[in-house]
């Protein structure tokens, strides 16, 4: 099978989530905007020399599934969900790391039934 070398404008990736208390690690998705190696590379940079915060990761964000509020409804994708996710602790740290795991061609895994 051949390599298909060709523009992918997103992708989505797992972002697995240990909520404290609880014994097993949730997942969620996040889909991400992608960029040529050139704005990666920029971007990364701007991070580790703390001129980028991981809040401007977001302009990348085109989605977040897997997430029910209390009450087991599907939470919508929208500016206040990615706020309370990014004032979370536990769910901030695991989000920033799936866009560099966007970026580095990391797949979703297989959906587990």
């Amino acid at each position: 099978m051949s390599l298909v070398l060709k523009k992918i404008p997103t992708t989505t990736v797992d972002v697995p989530v240990h909520v404290p208390g609880e014994e097993n690690t949730s997942t969620i998705q996040a889909t991400w905007k992608l960029h040529d190696w050139d704005t990666y590379r920029k971007t990364v940079e701007a991070q580790q020399a703390g001129k980028k915060k991981d809040e401007e990761l977001l302009d990348d964000l085109e989605g977040v599934s897997g997430i029910k509020d209390e009450n087991g409804n599907d939470m919508p994708f929208n500016k206040e969900l990615v706020e309370q996710l990014m004032q979370t602790t536990y769910i901030r740290r695991p989000l920033i790391l799936s866009w560099f795991a966007a970026q580095e061609g990391r797949s979703q895994a297989a959906a587990k039934n």
